[in-house]
């Protein structure tokens, strides 16, 4: 095979990122003040059987203030995980929420806030400006894979929304006073795109994408926003944990497509972000009567023989009931307290 030479790979990397521009899908991933996007409101995606509610959330109805009827009142914050299913109740937070009704009945109520692509920092927005006033029993977060495999394809500074240097590029096409009418050409897709790849670039050679100090900066960052949940837990009024989830690098016998999830170069960063993920968890020093907590669930299906994986994090129907179960026994313990006490 002929060597490929600096113009070619160049060529490569754009017509990676085109097809990769397929996926910016305003349904799916629409502007929300703070939260950098969720879902968009009320909108309905034949394809995939999702219904939004009025927060842009895949939940069969809009979380309101809490009615008197909602003795137990679960929220499960995540990223696009949580919306696998094409009904509700086939969910991971669907799921959970069968399980609890069984136990404490009809009045055990989970919602939904998983968002395509979510990284914890935009979680923990969310949490803040929406979801701590709604009185929940507790707050569950199933998260830290984007944090480490979106800066590897998308905006590659850490702790940043996926398409953060889109929003920004946009921006600074429409409204930088400094821009001349010369300056100023005809905006088409095609223009579009080449302008959003060239600084998508950019930052990559600023940021010394995919270098070991590169590596490093995902993993401090993504302390660095576990301390910070940390530090606002006593003041969201209901207890909290974080969950670092599943994923395929860390099944001991991957079987059918979970052998070919990804390449061997990407799987072996996951691999090591994964581990470095797991450390941060491990030193992170919380107090014992702190309202948050931190678990390692990532290696959940290691023993399990079965196919699960359907690409690097998200999972068949029966490991979203595992899942699904792992967060019950958790609640119990949160809990740990007969409805209706102080937790």
């Amino acid at each position: 095979m002929a060597e490929q030479t600096p113009d070619a790979d160049a060529y490569a990397r754009r017509q990676k990122f085109v097809r990769l521009f397929q996926t910016f899908d305003a349904r799916t991933r629409f502007p929300a003040p703070y939260v950098q996007f969720a879902g968009k409101p009320l909108t309905y995606l034949p394809e995939k059987g999702w219904r939004y509610d009025g927060l842009g959330y895949f939940n069969t109805q809009h979380a309101e203030p809490r009615p008197a009827s909602e003795t137990l009142r679960v929220f499960l914050v995540g990223d696009s995980t949580l919306l696998d299913g094409q009904v509700f109740a086939d969910t991971v937070p669907g799921r959970l929420e069968t399980g609890l009704k069984r136990l404490h009945g009809e009045g055990a109520r989970v919602y939904n806030f998983g968002a395509i692509s979510a990284c914890l920092n935009q979680m923990i927005a969310l949490i803040t400006t929406r979801l701590m006033d709604l009185q929940p029993d507790v707050i569950l977060i199933v998260g830290g894979g984007t944090d480490i495999f979106q800066p590897w394809s998308f905006d590659p500074r850490a702790g940043n929304p996926f398409n953060q240097f889109v929003s920004e590029c946009l921006h600074d096409y429409f409204f930088d006073p400094a821009r001349t009418e010369a300056e100023t050409q005809a905006l088409s897709y095609e223009s579009l795109q080449e302008m959003i790849f060239n600084r998508l670039e950019n930052l990559r050679a600023l940021t010394n994408w995919q270098s070991d100090i590169w590596e490093w900066e995902v993993v401090r960052q993504f302390e660095l926003s576990l301390k910070r949940l940390a530090r606002l837990a006593p003041g969201i009024g209901a207890p909290m944990r974080f969950y670092l989830q599943p994923t395929v690098v860390r099944k001991t016998e991957r079987v059918a497509e979970e052998a070919n999830a990804a390449s061997g170069t990407f799987l072996a960063y996951l691999d090591r972000q994964y581990d470095r993920f797991a450390g941060v968890l491990d030193r992170l020093d919380l107090a014992a009567e702190s309202p948050f907590a931190v678990r390692d669930l990532s290696r959940l299906f290691e023993e399990d023989r079965r196919f699960l994986f359907t690409d690097i994090v998200h999972v068949t129907s029966e490991g979203r009931q595992m899942i699904a179960d792992r967060l019950q026994a958790e609640i119990a313990e949160v809990l740990g307290a007969p409805l209706g006490a102080a937790v």
